[in-house]
């Protein structure tokens, strides 16, 4: 893994926001201020079926990322940030500061009574039915199916040797046999396809190995040579092939409800891959980027996609074929929704032009 220290982190940093005219000591206080409410920002909204938390809350912020500190929290639901269409949010001013939350029936009266009286119960609620903090249909390909591993730990795993047919591919009602460390006999298992290696544009490091989920099945036997026998119960759109791999299956994993928020990361990063796509990523685009858990990155950090500057010739110079640079521009904003160790898979909230790979990334800062 790669060891970027905290000094490397401010060089880092301070190169880039010097670029768009800014310093790292602007870059701190940005976020002292209050979050600015929109001039245009409803008064009241109510909260539509297929509405996300990010189209929620740029409604009412300048920077939508900062929602949280902004919305009324009722002490007496176990999880306050869950909202629902039909819930009718107002804007109100409670104690001199303005804050949003859900409407019970006395308006903002109510809602700074829920925040404020003692608590000496909490109710549960569902998140089933809620609204997600960006469209689940544009990531569930990479919710569902995709993971990241170590490529050293995938090269471990038992890998499927044949199938009963003797048949190179094989589908779902099929036995298969894999070998290596022998499985559990009643298990269920996935079965998993190599993809491309990750590889950090800076180190050049292969930092992770992305494969794919094409089937799942139970094991009935292993026998003394260590080969288990699977039935497959599951396909997933592809064959299963000899040399795929098999472990314990790994399932979708998303917070139940998140709020979009400043990433918190210990370093900018860069983007890895455009996926889903050849080139580029507009938005309800989904990327990979070089930032994991490992560098602090979890579900709903948002951060600033920038775009080096383009480097022209500068005909006016005395010094002949002298080229400048021209400024690092803020193109975008993504959301991490789905972290591991070194990488993330983010969605692309807005673009004002095509993202692509290399360009970098930074905490989402603004008031």
């Amino acid at each position: 893994m790669t060891n970027y220290n905290t000094t490397t982190m401010k060089k880092l940093s301070f190169a880039l926001l010097a670029t768009l005219g800014m310093t790292v000591t602007s870059l701190a206080a940005a976020n002292n201020p209050p979050p600015r409410i929109k001039a245009d920002a409803p008064n009241r909204y109510v909260v539509k079926k297929g509405d996300t938390l990010w189209d929620i809350s740029g409604k009412f912020l300048e920077s939508p990322w900062r929602w949280k500190e902004i919305w009324a929290t009722n002490k007496h639901i176990r999880n306050p940030h869950l909202i629902y269409p039909k819930d009718v949010i107002i804007l109100c001013v409670i104690k001199g500061q303005k804050l949003v939350g859900v409407d019970t029936g006395e308006g903002c009266a109510g809602i700074e009574k829920a925040m404020n009286a003692p608590v000496t119960t909490t109710t549960v609620v569902s998140a089933a039915g809620s609204i997600a903090a960006i469209p689940l249909t544009a990531i569930e390909t990479w919710l569902e199916r995709n993971i990241i591993v170590s490529p050293d730990d995938f090269k471990t795993t038992p890998y499927v040797l044949a199938s009963k047919d003797k048949n190179i591919i094989t589908g779902v009602g099929n036995k298969i046999y894999a070998k290596g460390v022998p499985l559990i006999v009643g298990q269920r298992y996935g079965v998993y396809r190599e993809g491309e290696p990750y590889v950090d544009p800076v180190t050049r490091k292969v930092i992770g190995l992305e494969v794919t989920q094409v089937a799942a099945g139970i094991v009935t036997s292993v026998a003394s040579n260590g080969v288990s026998s699977i039935e497959l119960k599951k396909s997933y759109g592809q064959e299963v092939r000899e040399g795929d791999r098999v472990f314990v299956e790994v399932g979708q994993y998303l917070p139940p409800a998140f709020y979009p928020k400043p990433a918190s990361v210990t370093r900018g990063g860069r983007v890895i891959r455009i996926l889903n796509s050849i080139s580029s990523a507009g938005r309800d685009g989904v990327i990979a980027i070089n930032l994991g858990t490992s560098q602090g990155a979890e579900p709903g950090d948002v951060l600033t996609v920038y775009q080096k500057g383009a480097l022209v010739l500068n005909g006016y110079s005395p010094v002949k074929g002298g080229a400048v640079r021209l400024p690092s521009e803020q193109i975008g904003h993504v959301m991490v929704f789905k972290a591991f160790n070194d990488i993330s898979y983010a969605y692309v909230l807005d673009a004002e032009s095509p993202i692509h790979e290399q360009d970098f990334l930074l905490p989402a800062v603004g008031n």
